[in-house]
């Protein structure tokens, strides 16, 4: 499991809705930390899981549902989605890596609000062309390489913050598919430790979406 903090980078209005401001990995490593400050930039809108056997998974599409309950009872709201090339949602790093394992597709991406409205938390999934690529594409994440972070349509009553806030990054890999939840406070402002609510918020919902893929056809 790979696990990745990250902090502030500059936002622009993209389409759908949505604003990627600028861009962790739960796989099957053991899990890491890495609370740095990225390089600010311009962009725009937007359980734990145990090792099984990899399978294919059900269609990303399908999975981000408009309202999501998780294992613990949370349901989380659908605020914003967007779909675009695999190239255009990634940041420098992360662009780096797919030139050597291109994705396949586009990268699928819905935002959430908490229960409480209080985190926004980006769900992003790629698929690329084997395992072996997913586990690289995911690695990256040791170096802050990630899609660009999203934020919450303009129509969602959730605040449009106008610098990117600090936020958690989390991944995991499931056979080829790489999935990315990525949280930060809906105000913006500090994100805490892993013991806080925005890191432990990206893994429930991140190992949510990860089961459910894992468990349909």
């Amino acid at each position: 499991m790979l696990i990745v903090g990250a902090l502030l980078v500059l936002v622009v209005i993209g389409a759908v809705g949505f604003v990627l401001f600028g861009d962790d990995d739960d796989g099957d490593r053991p899990p890491v930390t890495l609370p740095t400050a990225t390089i600010p930039s311009l962009s725009t809108d937007l359980p734990t899981s145990t090792p099984t056997t990899p399978g294919t998974g059900g269609d990303p599409s399908s999975v981000l549902k408009p309202t999501i309950q998780t294992a613990r009872g949370n349901t989380f709201t659908q605020v914003g989605t967007r779909t675009d090339t695999c190239t255009a949602r990634a940041n420098s790093t992360l662009l780096t890596r797919l030139r050597t394992y291109p994705c396949i597709g586009t990268m699928k991406s819905a935002v959430y609000a908490s229960p409480t409205r209080n985190i926004v938390t980006v769900i992003s999934i790629m698929e690329v062309s084997s395992s072996t690529a997913a586990r690289s594409i995911s690695s990256a994440t040791y170096s802050k390489g990630w899609p660009k972070l999203l934020k919450p349509s303009t129509t969602s009553g959730l605040p449009q913050l106008n610098q990117e806030p600090s936020y958690w990054t989390r991944t995991w890999t499931l056979d080829s598919r790489v999935i990315y939840a990525q949280s930060y406070w809906a105000r913006g402002g500090s994100i805490g430790d892993r013991s806080g609510s925005v890191y432990t918020t990206a893994g429930e919902l991140g190992v949510e979406i990860t089961n459910t893929l894992r468990f349909t056809n």
